[in-house]
């Protein structure tokens, strides 16, 4: 990748760090027991500072962000007219970087709101 890639590349990641951090400490707590990582989020959230990283804004809003900057750079969508036809294009290139994190941002939007939705979801007896 070229300057202006890992460029983007690191700014993606930054933008999905924190994501990244609370999904990591909550699949360990859920799926391996470990309680040090829900005793680390309480003592980070204390913090006004990791009040901020950790706030939904910045949780949901760092991967859709990098998952558009990097669709931005991957995919083209051209259309046309030829010979009396309307031609709708779509390409993706193979620029391995931004497809990882392009695959590694979705794959987080993914998993935060289908926690969200599992999470607030009520069966309502009728």
């Amino acid at each position: 990748m070229n300057s202006s890639g890992t460029g983007l590349g690191i700014l993606s990641l930054a933008l999905m760090l924190p994501a990244l951090f609370l999904c990591t400490a909550g699949l360990l707590y859920v799926a391996f027991g470990i309680e040090a990582s829900n005793r680390l989020l309480d003592v980070m959230m204390a913090h006004t500072l990791f009040k901020v990283l950790l706030s939904p804004v910045v949780v949901l809003g760092g991967p859709v962000l990098a998952f558009v900057l990097n669709a931005w750079k991957v995919c083209h969508l051209s259309a046309e007219i030829v010979n009396e036809e309307f031609i709708i294009a779509f390409s993706v290139k193979r620029l391995f970087g931004h497809l990882l994190c392009l695959g590694l941002a979705g794959s987080l939007i993914l998993l935060l709101v289908g926690y969200a939705f599992v999470e607030n979801f009520k069966i309502v007896g009728r």
